[in-house]
């Protein structure tokens, strides 16, 4: 006390440790109430408040599974119209048909594919336009994979602005069921299924994640090495027809 006193300090050794345990106590509140704000009480339980996310619908025209056999079909057909084409002004129109046909498949999906889709606390909210609809999550079916537009979310009875919603690649919302392509917002697919899988029980979606990883890459590859066999072959035509 002697030291205090001759130091200038009229508080006792006491103060400080008051203080330390003070600032102890509201450094523990503080870490606390960030650890709480996550945390909600619903019906006198204690429930997990997830951050809010948001995504927007890819422009990609490749999201829309029927692209690439659309393009694909245009091109086989263009080759065997060749082999019966000697004319070169035909095959110069030909072609031109070829290419319009190709542009408005790749253009019609990067103009009709719009919309967002957010993932709340309460629930789901898609919008496109002046169209949305909305499902709280015990509306949530969960994850389904299906033949063409892959995995997807689907929920019963959700709320709609309108009494039928369409898009390219699989996307509808009618007679009480929406399927929402997940595909649809290119890589960022991944992060919903992670966002959904955080809160939806394992059995709404581990058997749609299975079958999906089952799925063979060799197979997958091969179907890409002959798409791209298919349009060397027709683009090789399309110059022989014209040149001889």
């Amino acid at each position: 006390m002697c030291y205090y006193q001759m130091a200038g300090n009229s508080q006792s050794p006491y103060a400080g440790i008051g203080r330390r345990k003070l600032m102890s106590v509201t450094m523990t509140s503080g870490r606390l109430a960030s650890l709480t704000a996550a945390v909600t009480r619903a019906s006198g339980e204690l429930r997990l408040t997830h951050p809010e996310r948001g995504y927007a619908v890819s422009r990609n025209p490749f999201t829309v599974w029927a692209v690439l056999p659309s393009i694909t079909l245009a091109t086989a057909v263009l080759a065997i119209a060749m082999l019966f084409i000697s004319d070169a002004y035909l095959a110069s129109i030909a072609a031109g048909a070829y290419l319009f046909v190709t542009a408005g498949v790749l253009l019609i999906p990067a103009v009709a594919l719009k919309g967002s889709l957010s993932l709340t606390h309460d629930g789901i909210v898609f919008q496109r336009g002046k169209q949305n609809l909305t499902a709280g999550w015990e509306r949530v079916t969960g994850i389904l994979f299906r033949r063409g537009p892959g995995l997807s979310l689907v929920i019963r009875d959700p709320e709609q602005s309108t009494p039928s919603i369409r898009a390219p690649g699989g996307f509808y919302a009618t007679q009480g069921e929406a399927n929402i392509p997940l595909r649809m917002f290119g890589d960022r697919q991944f992060s919903i299924l992670y966002d959904i899988r955080d809160r939806l029980p394992q059995s709404a979606w581990r058997d749609a994640v299975n079958r999906a990883s089952s799925r063979s890459q060799i197979r997958i590859l091969l179907v890409y090495a002959a798409v791209v066999a298919v349009a060397c072959g027709a683009l090789f035509a399309v110059m022989y027809a014209v040149t001889h």
